[in-house]
């Protein structure tokens, strides 16, 4: 039960770290009017799945469902409280264990803050794992996510550090021990962008998004490259006539998420 409940916190991270689109603000604020932003409608990517993505008629995210016949078929439900996100759901169907369920609720949501309660347990009711969090958001960029322990302790911190046009240039990743020290740290670094379109809430190809967070992103635009360590990953990006996103390529590892938009 451990093994699995470490599986969801690092599926969820992957969501969250999830609210209207996967674009967002131009990059250039001086040519905003160069740029029409849409809902996302769907992604999709060989040997990954398929997510389609639904809309209340406020325009706020309200359903992803995912299809994916190597892992799991996914659903993930949000809720909103005058405008603010409240709740997230996510149901993981894993082929041999069954369902997974991921409960998220925000008991504060700012500008600059949001904290709360994430939840893992089965349908039976058997509780995976029990924690509290914390984002911190700053000119509408992540800045860090904090996962705590019911005592207070920390177990997971992403931090991430931007240039003064808003650019993502590291993220780092640090894991702790119970006794507060840290015992796995990770650091990636980007030095190139892609200032041609409107930034997208993905980073890593398919890894990390932010899709549940309504004007939230890790860069100002999008990151042509990651640097972790001796090894460098490059990344490129095709454009509609809006600006939006509508490939995602991952060059070395010769595949693309193709993205589509309501209309």
């Amino acid at each position: 039960m451990i093994g699995r409940a470490k599986i969801a916190l690092i599926i969820f991270l992957g969501l969250i770290i999830s609210c209207t689109d996967d674009n967002g603000e131009p990059n250039d604020m001086d040519n905003a009017n160069e740029f029409n932003a849409k809902l996302l409608k769907q992604t999709s990517a060989p040997g990954i799945g398929q997510s389609n993505y639904f809309y209340n008629d406020r325009d706020e995210l309200i359903l992803i469902t995912k299809t994916s016949s190597e892992t799991s078929r996914d659903s993930t439900y949000l809720e909103y409280d005058d405008g603010i996100l409240s709740k997230v759901l996510q149901r993981i169907y894993y082929p041999i264990n069954g369902i997974v369920n991921i409960e998220t609720i925000f008991t504060r949501f700012n500008a600059t803050n949001a904290s709360g309660t994430y939840k893992v347990f089965e349908d039976d009711g058997a509780i995976l794992q029990d924690l509290t969090f914390e984002y911190t958001f700053s000119d509408n960029l992540i800045k860090s996510s904090t996962f705590f322990e019911l005592d207070g302790s920390k177990t997971l911190e992403k931090i991430y550090v931007h240039d003064e046009n808003g650019n993502l240039t590291n993220w780092d990743q640090l894991w702790y021990r119970t006794n507060g020290s840290v015992q796995t740290e990770r650091r990636y670094t980007f030095t190139e962008w892609d200032t041609s379109g409107l930034a997208t809430k993905r980073l890593f190809y398919w890894t990390y998004n932010l899709n549940i967070f309504q004007n939230i992103y890790f860069s100002k635009n999008n990151c042509l490259n990651l640097i972790n360590g001796d090894e460098t990953l490059n990344y490129s990006f095709e454009y509609d006539s809006d600006g939006n996103v509508t490939k995602y390529n991952s060059i070395e590892a010769g595949r693309s998420m193709t993205l589509e938009y309501y209309e």
